[in-house]
């Protein structure tokens, strides 16, 4: 009997999950565990494990959909087996081929690799097929990405090698403005990947950029931020840090020292760790801290949940952990969710000021800036102290700066007293 393949609940937190890519085609063997598919939460991607042995008999969400948790998204079942009828299914998406088991060709229609018909609109369809035009190698002129039939004419009458005519359709350059260096204006592959040099890159605003995208336009809309900036002698931090990472064991860095004082000032000031949500303001006893990790395609935020009771040691071990799976893709949708405050940092970018922005319904966030070199007058001596600037920013619905100035103070004290942090 076939078997569903349903969009996991990856954690307590996950509602609705992207599909980002299928790894299997309909009619492709797949064996138990191994990964089927790609998908993405609001926070973290990760793959899906075939739940069976057997045949991908059809995918019924192909790439970019969003699907609620727990509904169907493929089958899996023996070669010649009926999908059966599954009323938690949702209706097929238009367009997308959920059964047979390679991409074929239906009257004329070409289907593309990936399962997903080719947009196109019936007349470019059938003056594809009168002329017997492959039309996943013209390029789309329409508002809407389609294939029309002024594109076929024209790619019809292009002079053009079958390899320079896929390449062209697959990245949707215009034929009418390639000059061919063929025999007789030939275009080869050489002149599409010459024309394409010349185009600049449009990277669509996608996957975790496109959640972070939401998130900050969500924070710049609604929340009423006001920063506060401090600036703190770590001279003293950076020996006491210096000291404990010459042992063995988990190294401290800069960010696990601001993390352990926060977790020690967030304990006295906790209308910081706070959030603001459906016009209450939760006041949170266990303190959850996010730290943010930078990764190619954008910012994640790791959570340490329960940090108050940890030590210095166990706070940086747990921050390790952490982020190294945060760089290999590894994290769980409960690893980046729940935090009630949030640290980073871009101290190590040389960036010696700067506002950060409010994760909601989080209150507040701290920014940690780079550490300088400053003569200072101390006991009637000039000397040289190592400065840093911190900057939080806090919703001023739920904060007044009064409140941050306070906790602002408390987190200074802590650091230049480093010995209270162990």
């Amino acid at each position: 009997m076939a078997e569903r393949v349903i969009m996991p609940k990856a954690g307590m937190s996950m509602e609705e999950g992207v599909v980002i890519r299928w790894l299997k085609s309909p009619g492709q063997r797949v064996a138990a565990g191994e990964p089927l598919l790609e998908i993405e939460t609001d926070k973290v991607s990760m793959e899906v494990e075939a739940p069976a042995s057997g045949f991908l008999l059809g995918i019924v969400h192909g790439e970019g959909d969003t699907v609620p948790v727990t509904e169907t998204i493929g089958w899996i079942g023996e070669a010649d087996e009926d999908i059966p009828a599954d009323p938690s299914a949702s209706a097929e998406p238009s367009g997308l081929t959920v059964r047979g088991p390679a991409p074929e060709r239906r009257n004329g229609e070409a289907l593309a690799v990936s399962g997903r018909r080719i947009p196109a609109t019936p007349a470019a369809r059938r003056i594809a097929n009168e002329r017997g035009l492959d039309l996943s190698g013209v390029t789309p002129s329409g508002s809407l990405g389609q294939i029309l039939a002024r594109d076929v004419r024209s790619a019809a009458t292009v002079r053009i090698t079958p390899l320079a005519r896929a390449v062209a359709g697959r990245e949707r350059i215009d034929l009418r403005q390639v000059r061919g260096s063929g025999p007789r204006g030939r275009i080869t592959k050489k002149d599409v990947l010459d024309r394409m040099k010349a185009l600049p890159l449009h990277e669509p605003l996608s996957g975790s950029r496109a959640r972070i995208a939401e998130r900050m336009e969500e924070s710049h809309r609604t929340i009423p931020p006001v920063t506060l900036e401090t600036r703190v002698d770590v001279t003293d931090l950076m020996e006491f840090r210096a000291r404990l990472n010459r042992g063995d064991g988990t190294k401290i860095s800069v960010n696990d020292l601001v993390l352990r004082a926060a977790a020690a000032a967030l304990s006295d000031h906790r209308r910081i760790n706070s959030w603001l949500e459906d016009g209450e303001i939760v006041l949170h006893r266990g303190i959850n801290l996010g730290f943010a990790v930078a990764l190619d395609e954008g910012l994640i935020v790791p959570v340490v949940h329960d940090a108050g009771p940890l030590s210095l040691r166990e706070l940086a071990a747990k921050t390790a952990d952490l982020a190294a799976r945060a760089r290999a893709g590894r994290l769980s949708p409960d690893d980046v969710s729940g935090a009630t405050f949030t640290v980073t940092n871009l101290g190590m970018y040389g960036i010696t000021s700067f506002t950060p922005m409010i994760d909601p319904p989080q209150c507040a966030i701290l920014g940690v800036c780079a550490i300088g070199e400053e003569l200072r007058m101390m006991n009637e001596t000039i000397t040289s102290r190592r400065i840093m600037t911190l900057a939080l920013t806090i919703d001023h619905r739920a904060i007044d700066g009064a409140a941050g100035a306070l906790f602002l103070g408390s987190l200074k004290e802590l650091l230049e007293t480093p010995a209270r942090l162990s």
